[in-house]
């Protein structure tokens, strides 16, 4: 049992559901609706004690559901009143992992076999926030949570996990779960995406979310209809609503960078430059700069930096050559 989140006239309403296998497949039911309160099912007798609705309990035992009480408390946990939940803490803590074992070889392998890399990514970034995942299957033990699970119940056990991201880690997260980095040979793809080229990244994202939205084996057991589903609608908007965290950091460092050059010394690149000097620098020849545009050269440039970036080892006097070639570029582009 587990509890959906769905949105109805723009609020969230709560769904009891239930994962089964039908035939060979894990799907899923609808149990109860709890509405847009499911606080109410919550009735407290008095000091820091609680119990849940009687009402609630009897409408899941006629369903087949028995020993419901204990799973009801957990999955209204975050419904219940606050300094409750602080007085009854220590009791929960004290129970939660007395059943724990470690995994053995084989169920290691299983859980592994057994589960969607798209799923041991987004836990992966979500445990560990990192966009480097080479070692993404070395943690089993954090994926065995998703093993008998139809695929509507991992969405929304990935929903609830997501709530704890900040905004300025949306694309962080959206380009690390649909492994962006594979499609880029830059050194620093796996650290800087922020640094690569815009506006193939967002051709390789819609093209991963086609891919997975026509994926089966991603989707057996949940009934689809011929739109994108909702829970990867909700990816297109992390993507292309925000920002990777630093992604002004390049011209920012750029700035700051040559303004510190020119307080403290001249700067031998101060001459004008000229286009055969700057098209040199950059590695190109005259007939390629031709036919670039701005927006060309500034995505040039910014590779370019990345390689001489002085926090990267690079050259500050090679920055400075760079940085005043491509304001040369700019300004016969303007």
């Amino acid at each position: 049992m587990y509890l959906a989140r769905r949105f109805i006239n723009n609020r969230i309403h709560y769904i009891l559901r239930e994962s089964y296998r039908d035939g060979g497949l894990l799907t899923n039911r609808d149990l109860v609706d709890l509405g847009d309160r499911p606080g109410r099912f919550i009735l407290y007798p008095g000091g820091s004690s609680f119990f849940i609705d009687q009402a609630l309990v009897e409408q899941l035992e006629a369903k087949g559901l028995r020993a419901v009480e204990e799973e009801l408390e957990e999955l209204l946990l975050p419904f219940l009143d606050p300094y409750v939940r602080q007085r009854t803490e220590p009791f929960r803590n004290r129970t939660r992992n007395r059943n724990w074992k470690p995994l053995d070889r084989a169920m290691r392998a299983r859980i592994i076999a057994d589960t969607h890399v798209f799923d041991r990514r987004r836990l992966h970034f979500l445990r560990f926030g990192m966009t480097d995942q080479r070692q993404l299957d070395r943690t089993p033990a954090l994926y065995r949570v998703l093993l008998n699970k139809s695929r509507d119940e991992l969405e929304q056990l990935m929903i609830g996990r997501e709530q704890e991201l900040r905004p300025h880690e949306y694309k962080s997260y959206i380009y690390t779960i649909f492994d962006l980095q594979r499609f880029f040979t830059e050194s620093y793809a796996r650290t800087m995406p922020q640094a690569l080229d815009g506006e193939k990244m967002d051709e390789f994202f819609l093209a991963e979310i086609c891919r997975l939205d026509s994926d089966e084996n991603f989707w057996q057991g949940m009934a689809r209809r011929n739109t994108l589903p909702s829970y990867l609608v909700r990816y297109l908007v992390m993507y292309f609503d925000y920002s990777f965290a630093n992604a002004r950091s390049w011209d920012e460092y750029v700035r700051s960078f040559m303004d510190s050059r020119r307080r403290h010394r001249p700067l031998k690149a101060s001459r004008r430059m000229s286009v055969r000097e700057a098209t040199t620098i950059f590695g190109i020849s005259r007939q390629e700069l031709a036919g670039m545009n701005e927006k060309e050269i500034s995505r040039l440039y910014r590779r370019r930096a990345m390689e001489l970036h002085p926090d990267k080892g690079g050259d500050h006097e090679q920055f400075i050559e760079l940085t005043a070639a491509y304001n040369e570029l700019i300004r016969l582009r303007s």
